[in-house]
């Protein structure tokens, strides 16, 4: 089964610091980045397979098309059978924390910079 790992980020400080991270521990798929997500969304719509896996490291806060705006678009046309997002945010407010556990697809609520270890568990729980 093919693994896809995508970071839908606008900063790209976090993406850079994100695949190092990544990198580091011995993440061997290809890493995908996408800066909001309207183009993570339209990517997806066209190459989004049930077969493969899916590992998505969402941001809250982006231009275009922001994480909540994304959730809502594509919980429509991925599943959590193959489909496991993390989001990552540098937001420490409570609602988000609240209207993060609204959505299925969300596996855990993670804040930048995310350690070691929690990308170990990640890893490990996804068998990348």
């Amino acid at each position: 089964m093919k693994k896809h790992i995508f970071i839908i980020d606008d900063d790209p400080i976090s993406i850079i610091i994100l695949k190092k991270n990544l990198e580091l521990i011995a993440i061997s798929e290809e890493i995908v980045t996408f800066s909001n997500g309207k183009d993570a969304f339209n990517h997806l719509e066209k190459e989004y397979l049930k077969n493969e896996q899916y590992v998505i490291f969402l941001d809250i806060n982006m231009p275009e098309m922001n994480g909540w705006e994304f959730l809502n678009k594509v919980e429509h046309l991925i599943t959590s059978q193959n489909t496991s997002i993390y989001l990552l945010t540098s937001s420490i407010n409570k609602a988000d924390m609240e209207k993060a556990k609204q959505f299925l697809l969300i596996e855990k609520y993670l804040s930048k910079p995310i350690c070691k270890e929690v990308l170990i568990e990640i890893k490990e729980k996804n068998k990348l």
